[in-house]
C-alpha cells in the first residue's frame, strides 16, 4: 500500500478541537505557545495511566494546532502500510505527526522539548518556502 493523505472528517476535527480546548483550560485560558505546552506537559508528569494517554492526547493535538496557527499548516489523515494516524502537512509534504513525537518524549522522560521543536520546523518552513 502506498501513503494516503485526506483531509480530517468532522468527528476527527471534533476529536482535535475538543483536545486543544482541554489544553487551553489547563493553560488557564490563555494562548496556546510552545512555552506554554512544555510548561503543561512539565505540570502533567508523573500521571498514572489512563490519564498519560490523555496528556499526550492532549499536549500533542494542541502542539499541532499551534503549528497550524503559526505556520499555517493544514491537518490530515496519514495512511500507510503501517495504519492512520493525524498529522499536519505543509509545503514540500513537510509532515509533522504532533500526537506521535510527544509521545515518543513521554517514553523518554523528555522535557522541555516543544519550544525547541516549534524554532526547527520554522526554520525549516523558512528554508522550504525561501
Amino acid at each position: 500500500m502506498t501513503e494516503h493523505v485526506e483531509p480530517l472528517n468532522d468527528a476527527e476535527r471534533e476529536w482535535v478541537a475538543a483536545h486543544v480546548a482541554a489544553a487551553r483550560r489547563a493553560i488557564g485560558e490563555g494562548e496556546i505557545t510552545a512555552p506554554a505546552l512544555d510548561a503543561l506537559w512539565e505540570q502533567t508528569r508523573g500521571t498514572e495511566p489512563p490519564e498519560q494517554n490523555d496528556r499526550v492526547n492532549v499536549v500533542g493535538l494542541a502542539l499541532g494546532q499551534h503549528l497550524v496557527d503559526r505556520f499555517g499548516l493544514e491537518w490530515a489523515v496519514f495512511s500507510d502500510e503501517q495504519g492512520s494516524e493525524m498529522a499536519v502537512r505543509g509545503p514540500s509534504d513537510l509532515t509533522v505527526f504532533p500526537t506521535n513525537f510527544v509521545a515518543k518524549r513521554y517514553e523518554s522522560g523528555e522535557t522541555h522539548f516543544i519550544e525547541a521543536f516549534v524554532a526547527e520546523i520554522g526554520r525549516t518552513l523558512g528554508s522550504l518556502r525561501g
